[in-house]
């Protein structure tokens, strides 16, 4: 199947590197092999690495190349730590342009990175490029973890509150989403998500708290995600 990269943007990155598009293609090829990924991937990866967005070309892309973009992206952090140290290294960067990126696009490639989930990266990722107020990174992502739960079990009460839908939901003695069929782990993902809720999920939603780092509401998010692809894979009873 032919390779077939996005014109505006392999126009930007030539713009950016200065150089002619043929020089460009060339080298998107050249670090596609290198990688061992398509050259669609391999040009969304050298776009960030410049500081291009990428997020309406990325989407654009067939899902098992979004794929090959979320697990290369720990290349565009190598490539950014190498041009901080050449920096450093040497004083003033020289006139000649070095690719580097800024402090949001580093975000943007981790969130992508860390966050799998469809919903819940659409759903938090402007807030956690806020600036502050990150308890709504907390909010946010446990109502997406309470609406999941809902949807996958087939609960159509909203009334429920979410400690008692996982009971509902995951307790061991009788689930309607089985996750294991070991019962201490299903215990264990029982317990986790139930104390997830009550934790974090009912103190951001009934008052507002600025203890929370970018650091932080990202760390959870991780994990919320994690939650969501082992809840995924869970069978439903009858």
């Amino acid at each position: 199947m032919p390779q077939i990269l996005d014109k505006k943007l392999l126009y930007k990155i030539a713009r950016s590197i200065g150089k002619g598009e043929k020089y460009t293609r060339e080298q998107i090829s050249r670090r596609a092999s290198r990688l061992g990924i398509a050259s669609e991937a391999s040009q969304i990866l050298w776009a960030k690495e410049l500081g291009i967005g990428t997020a309406r070309f990325q989407r654009a892309l067939e899902p098992h190349i979004q794929q090959q973009v979320r697990d290369h992206l720990p290349t565009v952090f190598a490539r950014q730590s190498e041009v901080s140290k050449r920096q450093r290294i040497h004083g003033r960067p020289s006139r000649r342009r070095v690719p580097s990126l800024r402090q949001e696009v580093i975000l943007t490639a981790a969130i992508d990175y860390l966050l799998e989930d469809d919903e819940l990266r659409s759903r938090c990722s402007d807030l956690l490029k806020a600036k502050a107020k990150f308890d709504r990174v907390f909010r946010e992502a446990t109502t997406v973890l309470d609406d999941r739960l809902r949807k996958l079990a087939g609960i159509s009460d909203t009334r429920m509150v979410p400690s008692d839908l996982v009971v509902k939901v995951l307790h061991p003695n009788n689930p309607i989403l089985r996750v294991s069929i070991d019962t201490s782990e299903q215990e264990g993902l029982f317990a986790v998500c139930r104390g997830l809720f009550q934790a974090f999920r009912n103190p951001t939603h009934h008052q507002l708290s600025d203890k929370f780092t970018r650091k932080d509401a990202l760390r959870f998010c991780a994990f919320v995600d994690a939650l969501l692809t082992v809840l995924e894979h869970a069978q439903r009873t009858p």
